[in-house]
């Protein structure tokens, strides 16, 4: 079965940081894997580790100075719906950051309250950093993420084949990038990177993050999930993903017009999908259909 599973891990390097940060050793440590596909090596091994120790459960994580940036940001407000940082340690092979461990289960399989709970949650982290003083970001070394993203869907845009309506229309989105509210944003916002704790959802993983236009965690967040699966392992209906987009917009303190807040999630709806087509990661043509189908509606409007 495809998900995410754990494996024990003796590696000496992880125990190393975990003691260099907790200040004592670990009792068992498991390393975080996915399995993607049914053959022998269709599995990823994450540098993220369940470590028991003190007589709870914490994570550990492998990453660099970008993600570790954003935790600095995210810990200047109390209340937000991410990981506690315990603390952090430097060694030659990265960035080692020990994090809450938060119990329950992903957004796989989606409801009606899980909808409205993740919605929740991207709103609140949008309004703490929406349009903040470049100074703020600069300070955490999160201010080059816009333009790191922007070069790579520069170099999108020349994929779409000259004069077709899919090039007209990512040049739409391209466009409309100079000018959309900014705010911190995960990068990666899909269902399986948030948790349900039985209060909140919470999301976990920050490896993307950075500041970036506001509708682009709307968007990847229903961009992949289907009632079929078609695409992802994520179960999510047209009616679901109504009422997420529509208690994001009710919940942000600082909304753009109505239709201008649509038009930027379907925009950002269009990269998605043209970032997969890219990628040569649509086997069934699902991605090109929807991107040229979506391509259409944005050129007729």
């Amino acid at each position: 079965m495809n998900g995410k599973f754990t494996i024990p891990c003796g590696d000496a390097a992880v125990r190393a940081a975990y003691e260099a940060i907790a200040g004592a050793a670990p009792a068992r440590v498991r390393r975080v894997c996915e399995r993607w596909g049914d053959g022998e090596d269709d599995v990823r091994r994450y540098d993220v580790y369940f470590v028991d120790g003190g007589g709870e459960t914490r994570v550990l994580k492998k990453t660099d100075a970008r993600e570790t940036a954003v935790y600095d940001l995210l810990g200047t407000a109390r209340g937000l719906p991410a990981p506690v940082r315990f603390g952090k340690h430097e060694a030659k092979d990265g960035v080692w950051m020990l994090l809450e461990y938060v119990p329950g289960d992903d957004l796989s399989e989606m409801t009606d309250a899980l909808a409205l709970a993740a919605a929740d949650s991207l709103a609140a982290i949008a309004n703490r950093f929406w349009q903040k003083d470049a100074a703020e970001f600069a300070a955490k070394k999160c201010d080059d993420r816009f333009e790191r993203y922007h070069a790579r869907i520069l170099r999108r845009a020349a994929f779409p084949e000259d004069g077709s309506a899919l090039r007209r229309a990512y040049q739409l989105f391209l466009d409309r990038q100079e000018t959309c509210p900014r705010t911190l944003c995960c990068g990666d916002f899909l269902p399986g990177n948030a948790i349900w704790d039985g209060a909140r959802v919470v999301i976990v993983d920050w490896g993307f993050g950075g500041v970036m236009p506001y509708a682009l965690d709307v968007a990847r967040f229903i961009a992949h999930a289907t009632p079929g699966k078609s695409t992802f392992p994520f179960y999510m209906t047209d009616a679901h993903k109504r009422l997420f987009l529509d208690r994001v917009y009710e919940k942000l303190d600082r909304r753009p017009e109505r239709a201008q807040y649509e038009r930027d999630v379907r925009l950002a709806l269009l990269n998605e999908y043209v970032e997969f087509v890219e990628a040569d990661e649509d086997e069934s043509g699902w991605y090109r259909a929807h991107a040229e189908a979506l391509a259409r509606e944005l050129l007729a409007e």
